[in-house]
């Protein structure tokens, strides 16, 4: 009989969520630089000042987006065993 895998730590799975929060930020503020109307001006500040205050939303977005997706896959399995 094999051993099951331990599970990871809280640490590392913390860690996880974090680098991938931080891809989906990166990602999202590259969007928000190339729709900005304020893209053309020369402060970048006024810019990420504005994606800092809108971030919060994109990631809200992104959550769901990622439960939708998710909860589609899962969908799948469970309908797998219904004819045995």
């Amino acid at each position: 009989m094999k051993k099951p895998k331990p599970s990871r730590s809280v640490a590392d799975l913390i860690a996880l969520v974090d680098s991938i929060i931080a891809y989906w930020k990166s990602i999202a503020e590259v969007n928000f630089k190339k729709t900005s109307p304020d893209a053309k001006k020369t402060s970048p500040d006024a810019d990420m000042a504005e994606f800092e205050r809108v971030w919060p939303n994109v990631l809200n977005n992104f959550f769901l987006a990622e439960t939708v997706r998710t909860a589609k896959r899962l969908r799948a399995f469970s309908s797998e065993g219904h004819g045995n």
